[in-house]
């Protein structure tokens, strides 16, 4: 039975696809959930169905919201773009367990086969590059390009206050740090500019507590944080790299001076992967999907269809 008195039907692929009402996105933009490896997987898709198919993949304690503003650009230019909610994060299942890149890649997997994807531009951020990387990598005849955006796993520096999350007794700790008296008292406009806090930083702030917010969530959180990133860094290698670098054509995007994973991640990337684009935006954040919103899906549009 569906939730909510949705109608069920079958989907392509031959799993079940429940659809669930649409976030305040854009009346073009469908939310939908499909039944993939034994789960429920939450995703947002625009787009024509014959279009070129782009998977945009999210990062650690975020979920497909992230890519808002890249959904509808990128419809319009034609593509069929598709972001999911990863197994464990935002209205996706979130079962217990372990959440390691393979459980990532084989969870995706599972989705395309639900979602009727043959083949697809991979794109993910911060964490999600990471397994968007390991998944071209296992799965090479599902994916036809990939988009690194400020990516994980190409580097073991990382902020240190992921690597301190790492840390026992720190869900308890960033529990406190995130509660909800503590995100709103954030939202002040006295106390969010002594702390130079953007819009886009309290919306982070916003998917980060939902990210924690219930036992189940909180669980998957630290799995996942944990399954990727150790109190000495960012586990990690260019193994997956270098078959990457002679199969699949590959964007690389970034922010000049992201604080999280540092731009020398990008360049050393690139100098892996002497065929692939580099993309690099002025300014700061870890979120140049966001920040640089037009530019962005200017950068994918003309990355997809050439």
């Amino acid at each position: 039975m569906s939730r909510g008195g949705a109608a069920c039907r079958r989907g392509r692929g031959g799993l079940l696809t429940l659809p669930v009402p649409s976030l305040d996105v854009s009346e073009s933009v469908q939310r939908r959930t499909a039944l993939a490896g034994g789960n429920r997987l939450s995703y947002q898709e625009a787009g024509p169905a014959d279009g070129p198919v782009v998977v945009l993949i999210h990062g650690l304690a975020s979920d497909s919201d992230t890519w808002d503003r890249a959904l509808v650009p990128l419809a319009e230019r034609g593509m069929r773009v598709i972001a999911v909610d990863l197994l464990g994060h935002g209205q996706s299942d979130k079962p217990a367990g372990r959440y390691l890149l393979d459980d990532f890649a084989a969870s995706l997997a599972a989705f395309f086969a639900a979602a009727g994807i043959e083949r697809a531009t991979v794109g993910g951020h911060s964490l999600g590059g990471a397994i968007a990387v390991h998944f071209g990598f296992h799965y090479p005849r599902l994916v036809q390009r990939l988009i690194l955006v400020s990516a994980g796993g190409l580097g073991r520096e990382v902020h240190p206050l992921l690597r301190a999350a790492a840390l026992p007794g720190a869900p308890l700790l960033l529990g406190a740090a995130l509660g909800p008296r503590l995100v709103a008292l954030y939202r002040r406009p006295g106390l969010h500019r002594a702390l130079r806090l953007t819009p886009d930083n309290l919306a982070n702030l916003r998917r980060a507590r939902r990210a924690l917010d219930g036992g189940e969530s909180r669980a998957a959180f630290f799995a996942a944080l944990r399954g990727v990133i150790a109190p000495s860094g960012q586990r990690g290698s260019f193994i997956e790299m270098r078959y990457l670098a002679e199969h699949v054509p590959t964007l690389l995007v970034w922010s000049e001076r992201d604080g999280v994973i540092p731009i020398t991640h990008a360049h050393a990337a690139r100098a892996h992967l002497p065929g692939s684009r580099l993309v690099v935006f002025p300014g700061g954040g870890h979120e140049p999907h966001r920040r640089n919103a037009a530019e962005f899906a200017a950068a994918v549009a003309d990355f997809v269809g050439n």
